[in-house]
Formats: C-alpha cells, sequence, structure tokens
C-alpha cells in the first residue's frame, strides 16, 4: 500500500508495520497451507457471507486508508455507514475473493482456513471449515513440527496498538475512522498531487 498520501502521520507508522505483519502472515499461511495440502473450495466464500471480523485499532486504519487512498470507492464507503448488522459490509459476491479489500483485509481473514490454533490444553489442532470437502483439506492433520498458529500472529498484532490492542467489530471501528481518513485527505500536504480531486 501506499505512503505517500499520509507520509509524517501516525497512519504511515500503522501501515508500514501492518504490512510487514501481514507480509509475514501470507508467507507462513502459504508455506501451511501447501505442506498438508489445505485449500478452499474454488470460488466459495461461504465464510464471510455473515461473519463480521473482530480487529483491532490499527487493521481499522489500514482499511480505511486502503478504501480512502487507493480505491477512493465511495460507494463501499457509503455502504459501510449504512450498514444494518448483517453481514459484513465489506462482503462480495461478484469477486473471486468475495471481499472489497481483499488486499487490505484483517488478520482474521487471512488465518481462517490457513493456520492451526492452540487448545485450551496447549495441544495444536486445525479445524477444518464445515464449507470444505475432505479431498481438498485433511480433517485432522498430523503435526510432527511447529506450523503457524492463530495465536503467533494474533500476539504480535495486538502489540501494535499497545493501549488500543482491544478487539472491535469491524462495524463498529471503521466508520469514525474513516471520516477521520477523509479529513486528512483534505489537507494537501498529505496529497501526491494538491490539483487532483479526492473520494469523498
Amino acid at each position: 500500500m501506499k505512503t505517500s498520501a499520509y507520509a509524517g502521520t501516525y497512519i504511515e507508522e500503522v501501515i508500514v508495520s501492518l504490512s510487514n505483519l501481514y507480509a509475514d502472515v501470507e508467507e507462513a499461511t502459504g508455506a501451511f497451507a501447501a505442506h498438508y495440502g489445505i485449500a478452499c473450495p474454488s470460488g466459495c466464500g461461504s465464510c464471510c457471507e455473515r461473519f463480521i471480523p473482530d480487529i483491532t485499532h490499527s487493521e481499522a486504519v489500514y482499511i480505511a486508508a486502503h478504501l480512502i487512498f487507493e480505491l477512493g470507492d465511495d460507494e463501499i464507503i457509503e455502504r459501510i455507514h449504512r450498514h444494518d448488522g448483517s453481514g459484513c459490509p465489506l462482503y462480495r459476491s461478484d469477486t473471486p475473493f468475495h471481499c472489497s479489500v481483499y488486499p487490505a483485509r484483517p488478520l482474521v481473514c487471512r488465518l481462517y482456513g490457513s493456520s492451526a490454533y492452540h487448545d485450551k490444553y496447549g495441544n495444536t489442532l486445525f479445524r477444518s471449515c464445515r464449507f470444505v470437502k475432505a479431498e481438498t483439506t485433511p480433517r485432522l492433520p498430523h503435526f510432527g513440527e511447529h506450523v503457524v498458529r492463530v495465536q503467533d500472529f494474533s500476539y504480535r498484532l495486538r502489540s501494535l496498538d499497545r493501549d488500543r490492542g482491544e478487539l472491535s467489530l469491524l462495524t463498529e471501528l471503521l466508520p469514525g475512522l474513516l471520516e477521520q481518513l477523509r479529513f486528512i485527505a483534505t489537507l494537501a500536504p498529505f496529497r501526491d498531487d494538491p490539483e487532483e480531486p479526492l473520494a469523498g
């Protein structure tokens, strides 16, 4: 994600830190999925239809910056403001990934179905999505080595927020941050081209 539009603000620090984290997540989950033969059915997206992700403040900033500075899509932004509580306002049925902001999707969406987790006894387990057929994902893979776990990246994500490390629903955090970043976008020093009109 570009940072020139908000260079010198706290947003730049958030974007750089999360971009590094997400790059590590993609590398780790990609290797995990390939090694254990884990794959979602092509074009599925069923896990997203009625799901609203819990995210951190930093993740909400990241998504808001993507919407305003990368996409400039007023229709999606208005959909977020008008959200009626039924499912994720970023869900789309007409794209391969079923997500309006797929490159900026939060951690829970990146890890779901492509990582293991710790149970209450400290065992490393993998829970297959109920929409995935047995031939595309093993039900009970055996882990003879350290594998990527949800908790590994969750702790790292929370550390980025310091005093704002708690989780909130995407629909609770995003509207206010969109307005905040829209205001920042009106400040000429942060634009690539001060004469170019901004989304919103």
